[in-house]
């Protein structure tokens, strides 16, 4: 594996490279050199990228597309010609501090916090349109980059968080020193948030003793080598990728993208070209609000493979490949004039043995013939702004309803491009245009859905939405809802069917509503579904020999999120539940110093300390905890909680008040509120 390491060659001609075998070193048996390749490279130097350079060298056509694809811009190093202009004495104020880029008098490319007061070298590049960051590294051996970002159309930084700007100045939301969020905080962090998908074959390799990053890759963007399995040895005929690994499988390439192209919690970081994505990831799915619409639209930053997960496209095996090309990435056909769509919506095209439905646009859409909303993706795929200013297009291809826009905020194509229109007016074009009955299924899913995020689920409207729901990932996304809630009978035989289910993001879901009655489900072939079953009883788990590889699969996850709070918190709940009592108490306060300004790890650090009989102790963690949320109605909960065990009952019941104040929805702090009335008197 090649370290990480700066160069400063530049290749911005066509190079001629005389390439030797595709082998890694020349001896016997390894096949004659190749012949004369010319490989274009205008943004990185070719020696960083040499095994793709090799795989260039036979397939030069591949490799000249990939070489100008967003991929092959995934990461690149710094090139005079193309970075002077954004650190030519530039400046930006974002979230109260002002950050500087100049150029030193070694030619050096420098960011100035005002903030922090430090200055950092920018050394690695992100991106190339429509805006680029760029990589400075910390004294941890990790690498940052900033919120501001240049965007290379407008000349100009921009801060990406400019809406979390605004509601700073609100005071409702806050990117300072010492937040996770800050861009010099660990949730900012590039080698545990972002490195996977902006290089080939990384590892992390974070030293938790040391709090330390030393982390490598073999080559900066994904390349070949991300896409295409390297062999241990080079094949007879000297290529790099190994016979059995050289035909996949529409859905084998599909999991390779979704890797990168998905909102999703990494389990490790052994995923291999070949392997399924369930087996390395867990997707996020529409449980949480603010994260997804509950018809499962983008809102956050939420990447293609969810929402294509819960299209009926998904569903019926379309793939990334089926649309884009693999080494451009570009579009296999103009989407302007609808015949990328119409490739399979005019005339039916199985899928997997499922029909396309027809569409006729003649009469499919009340928008003129040839203008921006008769086309297929302006109404099914509209575009909304990533990182401030990257427009990307939402790919769970709902049809819009205005109705629901009206009823719960969720956006619609027909408003949001015709901005002079009001969603009454939208709801009744679509009314007259489409038939309801084919919607009326999916908006009762939307409203139990939506429901279900405000904590105002009704276990009857998810179950009825779930028996009539045939996407697999809608019916995973429901079954995680109702384990949200204490579940009724009904909705445990929907989960012990929904246990043999073979999307394994059922499986997963089922296991969360069964809790220890999901134990078969923690030897599943498929690690995620091993994870639904196996977390939740983890204090069960320890104590039974049977099953001491499931909890050492356990640790191994939260080990891999070690950098972060909730792995942090993961280790301390195991050695909590080994009895390890000293070390868990150790996790929850590296878990607080990774997050001091959240209130998560300072209330489960309570929940520890009271269960250990510390009172005194959880109290303090439990205040500090309101000092950084005083508005949050489970700290106040809690808090009163332990001020109620503590006997502190007047105490406890003006922490209640304040739960209730908070939240007036929150049912557990009601309860307990009326029972210390009873006991007070009040």
């Amino acid at each position: 594996m090649l370290a990480v390491m700066r160069r400063r060659v530049f290749c911005t001609l066509p190079l001629l490279l005389i390439l030797c075998s595709c082998g890694e070193n020349q001896g016997e048996g390894v096949p004659a050199p190749l012949p004369q390749a010319v490989l274009q490279s205008g943004h990185w130097n070719v020696q960083a990228v040499p095994i793709s350079a090799r795989c260039g060298s036979c397939h030069i056509k591949e490799f000249t597309e990939w070489a100008n694809s967003d991929h092959a811009w995934a990461l690149r190093e710094l090139n005079p010609a193309m970075d002077t202009e954004p650190f030519h004495r530039q400046r930006l104020k974002a979230h109260g501090s002002e950050l500087t880029f100049a150029a030193n008098r070694q030619g050096e490319l420098l960011l100035t916090d005002a903030q922090s007061k430090r200055s950092f070298t920018a050394e690695w590049v992100l991106g190339r349109r429509p805006l680029v960051q760029y990589l400075v590294k910390s004294t941890d051996g990790g690498w940052h980059t900033p919120s501001a970002a240049w965007d290379v159309i407008k000349h100009e930084w921009f801060d990406m968080f400019e809406a979390d700007a605004r509601l700073s100045e609100e005071g409702l939301a806050a990117r300072n020193p010492g937040d996770w969020g800050h861009w010099l905080g660990r949730g900012m962090n590039w080698n545990s948030q972002c490195a996977w998908c902006h290089t080939s074959h990384f590892r992390k390799n974070y030293d938790a003793a040391k709090d330390t990053y030393a982390s490598t890759w073999r080559e900066p963007g994904v390349t070949c080598i991300q896409c295409h399995r390297l062999a241990e040895h080079p094949a007879a005929d000297g290529c790099l990728v190994a016979p059995q690994h050289r035909t996949l499988t529409a859905q084998q390439m599909h999991d390779n993208c979704a890797t990168c192209h998905a909102r999703r919690e990494e389990l490790d970081e052994e995923f291999a070209v070949g392997d399924k994505f369930d087996d390395h990831f867990r997707l996020e799915l529409p449980t949480i609000h603010g994260i997804f619409y509950p018809n499962g639209m983008q809102q956050d930053e939420d990447y293609c493979e969810t929402g294509l997960r819960l299209s009926r496209m998904g569903a019926a095996g379309v793939t990334c490949l089926d649309c884009h090309d693999p080494h451009t990435a570009a579009l296999k056909l103009p989407q302007e004039d609808n015949s990328l769509c119409l490739r399979c919506h005019a005339n039916g095209t199985l899928v997997n043995g499922t029909a396309s439905p027809v569409v006729d646009m003649a009469t499919h859409t009340p928008c003129p013939q040839g203008s921006m909303g008769a086309r297929c993706v302006e109404c099914h795929m509209p575009e909304s702004p990533y990182m401030a200013r990257d427009p990307r297009r939402d790919h769970s291809f709902n049809s819009p309803d205005p109705l629901l826009s009206a009823e719960l905020g969720i956006p619609n194509a027909c408003t949001m491009c015709h901005r002079d229109m009001d969603n009454a007016r939208a709801a009744e074009l679509v009314q007259q245009t489409y038939p309801q009955q084919k919607i009326a299924a999916t908006r009762a899913r939307t409203r139990a859905v939506h429901a279900a995020m405000l904590g105002r689920g009704n276990a009857d409207s998810l179950l009825n939405a779930y028996a009539a729901e045939p996407v697999p990932a809608w019916r995973a996304t429901l079954l995680e809802l109702m384990a949200q809630q204490a579940p009724t009978e009904p909705v445990l035989q929907a989960a012990r069917a929904a246990a043999a289910d073979p999307s394994a993001m059922v499986r997963a879901a089922a296991a969360r509503v069964l809790g220890e009655e999901a134990l078969p489900l923690v030897k599943d072939p498929v690690k995620l579904v091993r994870r639904a079953a196996a977390w939740p009883m983890i204090n069960r788990l320890v104590q039974m020999p049977d099953y001491a590889a499931a909890v050492q699969e356990q640790e191994s996850i939260a080990r891999h999120r070690a950098d972060q709070p909730n792995g942090a918190m993961q280790l301390a709940v195991l050695a909590s539940a080994r009895g390890q009592l000293t070390e868990a108490d150790r996790q929850y306060r590296r878990a607080i110093a990774l997050d001091p300004a959240g209130p998560v790890a300072y209330m489960d650090y309570a929940v520890f300390l009271a269960r250990c009989n510390r009172l005194s102790d959880a109290l303090t963690q439990m205040l500090a905890a309101a000092k950084v949320a005083p508005d949050n109605a489970e700290v106040q909960y809690r808090q009163g909680l332990i001020l109620a065990e503590m006997q502190h009952y007047e105490f406890a019941y003006e922490a209640f008040e304040r739960a209730l104040k908070a939240d007036p929805t929150h049912e557990p702090a009601r309860r307990n509120l009326q029972i210390l009335k009873q006991y007070l008197n009040k």
